[in-house]
């Protein structure tokens, strides 16, 4: 699982205003079938609409809006045979763990974010393969590409705001304005309080897919293991291979030695199933007897 949340690319470059070129760009593959928290097949319309006026007390060129990318790997959407409706489920999860992750106390009702499903993948110049020359930029992906792109606002969902406050649920005067790219992490003294780690934000909507679908996660496959090779210490990259090795191997045994049981307990199920033949019941052997012989008696002289 690979979640992004992208500074630059498509769209992104006008995040001070309106977020209609991106909406735009990503209609190109499916018109409309955008989602929220809790609604589904939200016109295209609706969602720059939405988005370009949840915003208060943010200066000109500050940005009004940010994109989170989910891509799950072709394993993980093997798991949950590509399900559109769990790719929904896991996004409004994942958005649970990206409001959690500011340290506000803040949930996923506070926000306001649309979402849209993608299949298709074209390289671009981080793929290896175009850096190398074995393919060209701009090439659609083999394979399953299946990914999610979240559009959610800056500032909080200001109707929900507007709602607590005048409910004495907020003593605050201002909604949040919540940026997932700032370098602040979980301060605790001055003027941000909170902030945003992107590395446990990763981990954490690793383990909500995990936890939602069973899906039990190979150690070569986590966002600690990616993490670690790319900038880890040669020591570090080391030990988590050998690690990941024999979790694999050890994995491979318990596959094999699975293997292994099912046909024999498929002999015992058919013997578990099969018909008791009743017990033979002894036969007495028949003895013929002679017929009674009559005694006929004399008749009298007259």
């Amino acid at each position: 699982m690979v979640a992004k949340i992208p500074s630059s690319g498509k769209g992104l470059s006008q995040r001070t205003g309106s977020c209609a070129g991106l909406v735009e760009y990503l209609e190109k593959e499916v018109q409309g079938q955008w989602f929220s928290l809790d609604r589904e097949d939200v016109p295209a319309a609706e969602v720059v609409a939405t988005l370009d006026r949840n915003k208060r007390n943010l200066n000109r060129d500050a940005d009004k809006y940010y994109q989170v990318i989910l891509a799950p790997s072709q394993a993980e959407l093997r798991h949950i045979g590509s399900s559109l409706e769990k790719l929904q489920d896991y996004t409004r999860a994942a958005m649970e763990q990206y409001a959690s992750n500011f340290g506000k106390g803040i949930e996923g009702r506070d926000l306001v974010y649309f979402a849209k499903v993608e299949h298709e993948r074209t390289t671009g110049p981080q793929d290896r393969a175009v850096q190398v020359g074995e393919v060209k930029r701009g090439q659609t992906k083999e394979g399953e590409q299946t990914h999610i792109h979240v559009l959610v606002s800056r500032t909080e969902n200001l109707a929900r705001y507007t709602e607590r406050k005048q409910a004495g649920e907020l003593d605050r005067k201002n909604p949040y304005h919540l940026s997932p790219l700032t370098n602040h992490k979980d301060t605790r003294r001055g003027v941000v309080v909170g902030g945003f780690e992107r590395k446990q934000y990763s981990e954490r909507v690793e383990q909500a897919f995990d936890q939602a679908f069973g899906y039990e996660r190979p150690l070569s496959e986590t966002f600690r293991y990616a993490h670690t090779m790319q900038h880890g210490t040669p020591e570090e990259c080391a030990a988590l291979r050998g690690q990941a090795l024999r979790e694999q191997q050890q994995r491979q045994a318990l596959q094999q030695a699975a293997e292994q049981r099912q046909p024999q307990q498929a002999v015992a199920e058919q013997r578990a199933v099969a018909p008791v033949p009743a017990p033979e019941q002894a036969v007495t052997p028949t003895v013929e007897r002679p017929a009674p012989q009559i005694k006929r008696s004399r008749g009298l002289g007259m």
